[in-house]
């Protein structure tokens, strides 16, 4: 059993133990990496695995939650084909996302739950990922009831207050802001390159929504696909509560102005920060300046505001 230990860039610790051993020519061949997050406790978690490797998934890491360790050893001895990526601390939903994103060695990454249903990739979708080259493909999500969930996440305003609809995917290419409950088959590099999930947002519905809306505002696109298909038994329940998440998530997408070509934080957008989302005045002013210069940091690489995000999707409807 081989065994890598590794941080990464924001010192999350972990260990990635299991699976053969891929020199570099081969594990750059690989077209797919299959995640899987994990909650609660399944109860045949060998049949789970040996079921994905049946349907062709050759290269498949586990994230491991903190503590939940017990079983590992037994099960990479018996699925060869299976990393799992051991954390040792509790990280929220995007930082497992991101990490796993390092450890892959596929050019898409499709992240499910292990309590998720799937199929195989036919090649008529596989090569439809390639063609298309968008951030993130998310399938059509059923339940128990086989019946279809709303999973395309659409952006509006309601009086000047965001709101964000569920709606149930109506055609091929549905865009949504979000990949419902983080799966879907990510491009590996374009991922990279957005910046993935903020770790300091550890509210998944404000995370996700950060995550969707820069996409959106630089330039990618995140749709669902109807030939991607997996049943659920769990319908996580959205936090939509205004805490210091979505204070982040505020300023980092809400306050920015887009003119000409870049993006930028007024300091004309601090009172209105600092009188809708609360918190102490200097703790305030210290986030407002941080978001400041990661916007001003970024400013080129944004193609438009989250208004206009919104203003376009409502047009297109």
């Amino acid at each position: 059993m081989s065994t890598t230990h590794s941080t990464t860039e924001e010192s999350l610790p972990y260990t990635v133990v299991g699976g053969r051993h891929v020199d570099r020519g081969v594990s750059s061949s690989i077209n797919l990496t299959l995640v899987v997050l994990n909650r609660g406790r399944s109860i045949n978690r060998g049949g789970f695995f040996e079921r994905l490797l049946d349907l062709g998934f050759s290269d498949v890491l586990s994230v491991e939650n903190a503590g939940s360790h017990y079983d590992v050893e037994s099960l990479s001895q018996a699925h060869r084909d299976v990393r799992f990526l051991l954390l040792r601390r509790e990280t929220s939903l995007g930082e497992q996302v991101n990490v796993s994103m390092q450890e892959a060695r596929g050019r898409f990454v499709y992240v499910i739950w292990n309590d998720m249903k799937v199929s195989g990739l036919s090649d008529a979708m596989q090569n439809a990922l390639r063609a298309r080259n968008y951030l993130c493909t998310a399938p059509l999500v059923r339940n128990q009831k086989s019946e279809l969930l709303p999973t395309a996440m659409a952006p509006a305003f309601y009086r000047s207050r965001l709101k964000v609809l569920p709606l149930v995917p109506a055609y091929i290419g549905t865009p949504t802001l979000y990949p419902y409950d983080y799966v879907g088959i990510y491009n590996r590099e374009q991922f990279v390159f957005s910046g993935g999930y903020d770790h300091r947002i550890p509210s998944p519905y404000w995370q996700k929504l950060d995550f969707g809306f820069r996409a959106h505002m630089w330039g990618y696109t995140i749709h669902v696909d109807p030939q991607l298909l997996v049943s659920s038994a769990h319908a996580p329940v959205e936090d939509a509560t205004p805490d210091e998440s979505y204070r982040r998530f505020f300023l980092k997408n809400l306050s920015v102005r887009f003119s000409a070509d870049q993006a930028d934080l007024p300091v004309s957008r601090f009172p209105a920060f600092a009188l809708k989302t609360g918190g102490g005045l200097y703790g305030s002013w210290r986030l407002f300046r941080e978001v400041q210069n990661w916007v001003r940091e970024n400013r080129y690489r944004f193609k438009q505001d989250a208004r206009r995000v919104t203003e376009l999707w409502e047009a297109d409807r």
